[in-house]
């Protein structure tokens, strides 16, 4: 059995579920992960992750912001900062956050610790909008 577990600081969206493949952001690009895949731990990136439940044929999408991904021979867990569904996401809150932060980063100095921080809450954003565009397109 293969199975996925997707938990975040505030809640709990999948435990032990079993699954036929899973799609993790990782943080060098899009890892497809199958049954039987060598294991490994990797950070994540913000991004869009999609799973397919056993027996299912369509997959469930996730927005993530950084975080972790395990890999062991019984199935995948991973540790998000925030794991949203489409459903779960304002689209107007994201876009004023993509639009603040790019503004703020424009007008900031060469602070690199506010630099980071900035760019982390775009790339947040942007998945997240990404994610809403998506859903809007398979609907």
């Amino acid at each position: 059995m293969f199975t996925l577990s997707i938990l975040t600081p505030e809640k709990r969206l999948l435990t032990d579920q079993e699954i036929e493949e899973v799609v993790v952001p990782g943080n060098r690009g899009q890892l497809d992960i199958l049954p039987g895949h060598a294991p490994l731990i990797t950070t994540l990136q913000a991004g869009t992750l999609r799973y397919r439940l056993k027996g299912e044929s369509t997959s469930t999408s996730l927005a993530v912001s950084w975080g972790y991904a395990e890999v062991n021979p019984n199935g995948v867990v991973v540790l998000a900062e925030t794991a949203e569904t489409a459903e779960e996401i304002d689209r107007h809150r994201a876009e004023e956050a993509l639009k603040k932060s790019a503004n703020f980063l424009a007008q900031m100095t060469a602070d690199p610790i506010e630099t980071t921080k900035y760019q982390r809450k775009i790339e947040r954003a942007q998945a997240r909008l990404d994610l809403i565009n998506e859903a809007k397109m398979t609907h």
